[in-house]
């Protein structure tokens, strides 16, 4: 008796036989937008014509996340042109970037064309504060950012960032540990700067990390006051912060508050220091 194929499960077709060519180019666009930018760049498009047909469209470049390719790749100037050559690729129409080393020429390609990004992550960049001054107001569709680990942006950037993107509910700002004093301990340095940008400028924050800022109790009094919409903070490191008196009294307000060694939330007390879901991402995916 001869053998019939074994259907697939629901498919009513033989098993093995590939359904991806009855998937929509929209539809295909979306799944490509969960795969790492240069896998899409280097090999999808090969794959077969139909998906270097759908590559071929802006839409299909809307995510744009190459964080892991940069860290193998570890030079700006390469970075830049890639960034700059998929920006292109997509006209505009990218809306998350994800990337390490970034530079002032992608940067500012970026900001030039994309200008219904919303999600920018750049952490351990090199763009600078004249280069965020210069473009930051091509930005205000910005609901999240992560500028942890650029050393060239400083509280100058951070308040021009703030006057033009309004619409910011997550900032990331991790640096790396400061210098410690032999004396006593404490960070050599003391600087308000950074904390008092985001206090006068970015008020409706609801997500902050401040990991090893250099701010001590008048910035974090000053965010904590006029942030009012905060129900995330992360100050892990903060060693120039005293977590006594009214300042313990006014992160005991908000619903998560992590520092060095403790997390306090609303709904349950626990020591540990995972960040919860971006409070953005429903803005996001609304948008």
């Amino acid at each position: 008796m001869e053998k019939r194929p074994r259907e697939a499960l629901g498919s009513g077709k033989p098993r093995g036989e590939s359904r991806w060519a009855e998937l929509t180019p929209e539809l295909l666009a979306l799944i490509f937008s969960l795969m790492p930018a240069d896998v899409l760049a280097r090999t999808m498009s090969f794959v077969c014509r139909s998906w270097r047909d759908v590559l071929a469209e802006p839409y299909s470049w809307s995510v744009v996340d190459l964080a892991n390719w940069c860290l193998r790749v570890e030079r700006t100037d390469v970075i830049d042109f890639v960034v700059g050559h998929l920006v292109d690729r997509s006209r505009g129409t990218v809306r998350r970037l994800s990337v390490y080393y970034l530079g002032d020429s992608g940067f500012a390609h970026t900001a030039l064309l994309c200008r219904l990004l919303s999600k920018l992550e750049m952490r351990e960049s090199f763009v600078t504060d004249k280069m965020v001054k210069e473009h930051a107001n091509l930005l205000s569709n910005l609901t999240f950012l992560d500028i942890s680990y650029c050393a060239n942006i400083t509280s100058e950037g951070i308040e021009a960032l703030g006057k033009n993107c309004k619409n910011l509910a997550l900032l990331r700002r991790s640096m790396s540990p400061p210098g410690i004093t032999r004396e006593n301990g404490l960070p050599s340095m003391v600087d308000e700067g950074e904390a008092m940008a985001i206090a006068n400028n970015m008020v409706g924050l609801k997500q902050l990390e401040l990991s090893y800022g250099k701010f001590t109790n008048n910035g974090l009094v000053a965010i904590l006051t006029n942030c009012t919409a905060l129900i995330y903070l992360d100050i892990v490191g903060c060693r120039n912060v005293q977590m006594t008196g009214n300042v313990e009294l006014m992160c005991q307000k908000i619903k998560t508050c992590v520092y060095t060694g403790y997390k306090k939330d609303i709904s349950s007390d626990d020591f540990s220091t995972d960040s919860p879901t971006d409070v953005s991402s429903d803005q996001e995916d609304e948008a």
